[in-house]
């Protein structure tokens, strides 16, 4: 009797050290998914030099929505999470327009969100001169998803990977 519990709390603790690897493994998949999406996207944004947000990406469109959409789609990332809450950056106020993966803009488990944001390019100093000569300049900041799913629990918990573009000067309005 003695040896038959012993092997059960064994075997007990062999399947949480599974469980607790596969969820481990399940989470770094994930998490290294996401980066690849984001980092996609960002790459996607600064190629045409930035992305029209008002826009939506209809079957047979080329241009920027059109390849990130062909590119979750073909890299079956299905992530999605909650809309970001809008944030304060450089006192203006930045909101998202979030995504699903067909390209059409979902305020409701959306797979990705973009948001411009506008660089203040006042370079006024003080009883100084004003250079205004400088474009419009802006980034893009985009959010996407990973969770951590494990096998019998499903998801558990849900992650934001956050990723900023580089400087874009002009670029669609």
């Amino acid at each position: 009797m003695r040896e038959a519990i012993g092997g059960t709390w064994l075997f007990q603790i062999v399947i949480v050290f599974i469980l607790l690897f596969t969820g481990f493994m399940c989470l770094t998949i994930n998490r290294s998914k996401a980066f690849n999406v984001k980092d996609q996207i960002i790459q996607t944004i600064q190629n045409y030099n930035g992305i029209d947000l008002n826009s939506e990406y209809e079957e047979g469109d080329t241009g920027a929505f059109a390849e990130i959409v062909d590119y979750i789609q073909e890299n079956s990332y299905r992530t999605s999470g909650n809309v970001p809450a809008n944030e304060l950056v450089n006192g203006e106020q930045v909101s998202y327009v979030c995504y699903n993966r067909d390209g059409h803009q979902s305020s409701s488990n959306p797979v990705f969100c973009i948001a411009k944001i506008n660089v203040d390019n006042e370079a006024c100093a003080a009883g100084s001169t004003c250079f205004n000569e400088l474009p419009d300049m802006s980034y893009y900041r985009v959010v996407v998803f990973f969770q951590l799913d494990l096998p019998i629990f499903k998801e558990l918990f849900n992650f934001r990977v956050v990723g900023d573009t580089k400087t874009m000067y002009g670029g669609p309005r």
